[in-house]
């Protein structure tokens, strides 16, 4: 399987459906946390659009209350009982059988032809009067007020509602009028604590929202990151030979990351911010359909300049994982191999070129935050272009009394809101984007085949022929017999690494395999370990397939000493266990008979100093001990051992060959090895050639044939 690779993503797609439909697995199962979250989004969306509505009732209602009074006498009542004049009229502030105040509000309801015949009958007054509800009257204001009513700049409805000419409010001073509007006041505060408690709400279902979506999120990302891992160490060893372990890391850490990313800042915040949007929309045509166009003049423009940066944002954006990918491999390679760049003097040939790539990462980057330098400014211009729009608009219907000052504040503040989400479209689709490239290469790494069981078996069965019956038994492991039979093998098609090999190691014997580099020895190992699986032939342990043996089983009866010593950055005493539960005898006795004991009590903690990356404050040696302590610790019925010696130096080999002696004991062993000396009590060698079986017999036969293996050793302790 080729790995999915950073440029790979297809052009155009802002999400894919099987991102979502991996996504949505992982979701439901927490869906309690979706709904309360969606839930608290629309406690959010309502108290978002109730505040400018608030805002208008309190400016037309309690703070200007400017309105026309309607006279309407039985005649005219007659005649236009039926019409929509009328029941418009009758449903205002009745001062009197009569008479009835039309707040400015109201005014829209009526056309312009209906408002100039309305004005020419005398049904609408030519002045505009202010309803005062409820004063707080002192003697004076009481006398000022009986004078207004009686020189007509005012009508007295009851003792507590007037109502006033609205060029006559300018003859009471400050205080005056704060008394007459005492009541208002009143109720402009309770408003404010209205105002006040849905910010209230709004902030803790913000915060409600966000950690019921934060829980969502998380346990969505562990529940993903847990089956990614468990499905990466279940592939085949053949996916690791062709995909480098830094993007699979990459994978389980960075891309999981966004797409979490893509939980918390995109998925519930674009439904909020869709509802918010609609509703703005929808209340602004049915406040005022005029206004309401002159803001939507701007969405055909918002339209096609956000298509146009979504291109141009997708571009650079694809520019930019390309060359942060390089960057990414050129740091890896080059701080993994400093050594080799030390040694070698090329740090200042090094830093030049990274310096290259560094400066085309900063030119993407410049071209990507050019693309937004745009898109942004032009949202805000359009912004206030429509607020300008309202304002202009708005100004000639308030003086024609089509509207009310609150109408237009309203619509100011929706607009505010209303362009704050389109702006935020830059970071959400570079969001997207990303996370629709992280999720496809996570969809592709679940689609790389994981390594099956042939034939199902609950446990490894030993079938054993008695008059003609056979009688099966499970066991717990392995008793070690090994059979290789006509085994052909290639890692690419075509390329035969192992020819035709056939040779049967009984049980609690040792196989030595000896070849020249690339003959098939370490691909003997792997497959009889079914790292890999076999073309042609077979290959038997107990005289059972392989391939009928559950890797568990299989696995659990081997263990390895390979000649590069894997140490994982854990203690020593986790790297001998690889954790698993402890025992303090097998381990002291896997310790001493490993010859590990010694360099281990001479460290600081013992058994708990903790191992560097890789075992890198050991020596090769060192580290060659704690792998025989490894092997000892587990017991294993069939021991592999490739190339344990290679690269020590003689006193470390002496300790070594002893601890081999000490592991081999009991076991069946196949070992691979360069230096001829480490084999020579080996029960049986093989001498493989370009994947062929040339010579087998022991140590003294293979000498006295004077073949390859003559030849070897020759090579090895004649130096001819």
């Amino acid at each position: 399987m080729d790995f999915y690779h950073e440029d790979d993503a297809p052009d155009g797609k802002l999400f894919n459906r099987e991102v979502l439909a991996m996504l949505l697995k992982y979701i439901l199962v927490y869906k309690k946390y979706l709904i309360v979250s969606v839930g608290f989004v629309v406690v959010i969306t309502a108290s978002t659009l109730s505040v400018p509505a608030i805002a208008r009732f309190v400016i037309d209602r309690l703070i200007v209350k400017q309105g026309t009074i309607a006279s309407v006498g039985a005649d005219w009542t007659q005649r236009h009982r039926d019409s929509f004049a009328y029941k418009e009229i009758i449903r205002g502030i009745r001062l009197s059988d009569s008479a009835y105040f039309i707040a400015q509000s109201r005014l829209s309801c009526f056309s312009n032809t209906e408002t100039r015949l309305l004005a020419g009958q005398g049904v609408f007054s030519k002045e505009k009067y202010t309803l005062i509800d409820r004063p707080k009257l002192t003697a004076d204001l009481a006398e000022r007020l009986r004078r207004a009513v009686e020189e007509h700049r005012a009508i007295r409805v009851s003792s507590s509602l007037y109502c006033i000419q609205s060029a006559s409010l300018k003859r009471f001073s400050v205080n005056e009028l704060l008394a007459l509007r005492a009541t208002d006041l009143r109720r402009v505060g309770f408003y404010v604590l209205l105002i006040l408690g849905l910010f209230a709400v709004q902030f803790a279902a913000s915060y409600l929202q966000i950690m019921a979506l934060m829980r969502l999120s998380q346990k969505a990302m562990r529940d993903l990151r847990r089956d990614l891992f468990a499905h990466i160490v279940s592939l085949e060893l053949s996916f690791f030979d062709k995909n480098p372990i830094g993007k699979l890391v990459n994978r389980i850490t960075n891309d999981i990351e966004v797409l979490n990313e893509l939980f918390s800042s995109v998925l519930i915040t674009f439904i909020q911010d869709a509802l918010i949007l609609l509703g703005i929309v929808v209340i602004m045509f049915l406040a005022n359909p005029a206004l309401g166009c002159t803001v939507a003049i701007t969405f055909p423009l918002l339209i096609i300049i956000t298509i146009a940066f979504r291109v141009r944002a997708r571009d650079a954006y694809r520019l930019i994982r390309t060359k942060i990918a390089v960057m990414n491999s050129f740091l890896n390679e080059h701080i993994s191999g400093i050594r080799i760049v030390q040694i070698f003097l090329q740090e200042l040939k090094q830093s030049g070129k990274f310096a290259s790539i560094n400066k085309g990462v900063y030119d993407a980057n410049m071209k990507q935050i050019y693309v937004y330098g745009v898109f942004r400014p032009l949202i805000d211009f359009f912004r206030w272009f429509a607020i300008a729009g309202v304002i202009f608009i708005g100004a000639g219907l308030i003086a024609g009394d089509r509207v009310s000052y609150g109408l237009v504040v309203m619509f100011l503040s929706y607009i505010g809101t209303f362009f704050e989400p389109i702006g935020d479209l830059a970071e959400k689709f570079d969001t997207l984007q990303s996370a629709t490239a992280a999720g496809e290469k996570i969809l592709l790494l679940f689609k790389a085949p994981a390594a099956k069981e042939t034939r199902a078996a609950p446990a490894i069965v030993v079938a054993a022929h008695k008059g003609g019956e056979t009688n099966a038994a499970p066991l717990e492991r392995l008793r070690g017999d090994i059979r290789f039979d006509d085994v052909w093998f290639s890692y690419t098609p075509g390329q035969w690494v192992l020819k035709g090999v056939s040779f049967i190691v009984p049980r609690n014997t040792t196989l030595a395999i000896v070849g020249e580099t690339g003959s098939g020895k370490t691909t003997i190992a792997n497959l009889l370990s079914r790292f890999y699986h076999l073309q042609k032939g077979g290959i038997y342990a107990d005289g059972i397939d392989i391939n009928d043996i559950p890797y568990h089983e299989l696995r659990g009866s081997i263990g390895a000493v390979m000649q590069d010593v894997f140490l994982f950055s854990r203690t020593i005493a986790e790297n001998v266990t690889l954790n698993s539960a402890f025992d303090e005898a097998a381990f002291e006795r896997a310790c001493r008979m490993s010859h590990c004991d010694t360099f281990i009590k001479a460290l600081p903690s013992g058994r708990e100093e903790m191992v560097m990356e890789r075992g890198a404050t050991f020596s090769t040696g060192q580290r060659q001990l704690l792998a025989i302590a490894r092997a000892l610790y587990f017991d294993p019925s069939i021991l592999v051992l490739d190339e344990a010696t290679s690269n020590i130096d003689t006193e470390t080999e002496s300790l070594i060959q002893d601890a081999i002696a000490r592991l081999i004991k009991g076991r069946t062993s196949l070992i691979i090895a360069h230096r001829l000396s480490t084999i020579r009590s080996a029960d049986a060698i093989i001498v493989l050639e370009n994947g062929r079986i040339v010579e087998r017999g022991d140590h003294r036969s293979l000498l006295a044939a004077k073949g390859m293996y003559y030849d070897l050793y020759k090579l090895q302790f004649e130096g001819v």
